[in-house]
């Protein structure tokens, strides 16, 4: 017995591939590069601007060499979204400590360093790294005013932490909804694929059904004739399908055409395709493909389909298929390579069946 053929491929794995440099570093980037406009205009100490910089090249290259050699797979959370924004927190509350200048900028890039963590994080794990955020933020703004006491300065500092700390809440709710919006916009876009894919396909079999072999047929014809490609058409028919319902039941016809389009469709190559014209017949297109190469994937197909294993619900336990090969002819009509097709088809049951005929007058 033949062995039967099947597409062979990979295991589907998801994908594990993350930019290593994500929009929170780039925000950082562009917060450094904010601070070096201030130190450039004397705003900020040469420290202040020493110390972001240390810092922030420090956590690129420690956040690189992570996503570099996949270590960031080993984490729970491998696109390190939260250590990435709590490593722009700490470099930009290190600056204004070391310059209250710089807290000019510290809460509007420490919102935008979180906006872009409502993507990819959690609720919770956002409320927890915000809360973190904004303690230290004040323990800074303590620590640094400590020796001065209560003055205006401070007054003015924690006026702008209070600000940042009611705001921060409302972004992340905000982005909290969209990203349950997107969550429900991606289930709907999967559902869709869904009612898509059962629109183009015949229930019974799992291969496409009549419409969308018309549709795939004339794709065909537009690409031969614009490439000057040959494709070939089959038609596939089970030989005494009738005769087996009769005497033995629709629901062992069903199980026949289900082997069948089993072995079919593991016959096939990719660009192949295959599908349920109707009741006990199947159309096959073979794209790049010319009359003598049809005829003989139609001869392997005919003794692949001999040699199912029926044992059980068919006592003479084989089918047999006859097939009717065409080739596409240039500026040739859907239906009229069809009825080449059919006519083939036709010939192939005359001479008596179990056998392939084919249409040589392209």
């Amino acid at each position: 017995m033949p062995s039967l053929p099947r597409t062979l491929s990979g295991p589907a794995t998801r994908s594990t591939r993350i930019t290593p440099i994500s929009q929170t570093s780039i925000a950082s980037l562009l917060y450094l590069l904010t601070i070096f406009v201030f130190f450039e205009q004397g705003l900020v100490s040469p420290l202040a601007f020493l110390a972001g910089a240390g810092l922030m090249t420090g956590f690129l290259v420690l956040f690189y060499i992570l996503f570099r050699f996949r270590v960031n797979t080993r984490f729970r959370e491998p696109s390190l979204t939260s250590a990435q924004i709590t490593a722009s927190v700490i470099t930009m509350l290190t600056v204004s400590y070391l310059d209250r200048n710089a807290q000019i900028v510290l809460g509007p890039f420490m919102l935008v360093a979180f906006s872009y963590g409502t993507f990819r994080l959690g609720p919770a794990r956002l409320a927890v790294l915000a809360i973190g955020s904004m303690s230290a933020y004040l323990a800074m703004i303590l620590t640094r005013n400590f020796p001065a006491g209560y003055n205006d300065a401070l007054r003015m500092d924690l006026l702008q932490w209070l600000i940042v700390t009611l705001t921060l809440p409302l972004m992340v709710s905000v982005g909290t909804q969209v990203r349950k919006l997107r969550a429900a916009l991606q289930a709907t876009r999967r559902q869709l694929q869904q009612f898509e894919e059962k629109a183009i396909r015949d229930e019974l079999t799992g291969l496409y059904n009549r419409r969308h072999l018309q549709a795939e047929l004339v794709a065909a014809i537009a690409r031969a004739d614009q490439q000057g490609i040959p494709f070939c058409l089959c038609l596939i028919d089970v030989d005494h399908f009738k005769d087996i319902n009769d005497r033995h039941g629709h629901l062992v016809g069903d199980v026949i055409l289900r082997e069948f389009a089993h072995v079919a469709r593991d016959s096939i190559r990719d660009s192949d395709v295959i599908g349920r014209y109707g009741g006990d017949e199947f159309m096959q297109i073979l794209p790049d493909t010319d009359l003598k190469g049809a005829v003989m994937h139609a001869e392997r197909l005919r003794v692949y389909a001999h040699f199912l294993d029926l044992q059980g619900v068919l006592p003479p336990h084989a089918i047999s298929l006859s097939i009717g090969v065409a080739q596409y002819r240039p500026a040739e009509t859907v239906t009229a390579l069809i009825e080449r097709a059919d006519t083939a088809l036709y010939r192939a049951k005359e001479r008596g069946r179990n056998r392939v005929e084919w249409i040589d007058d392209c």
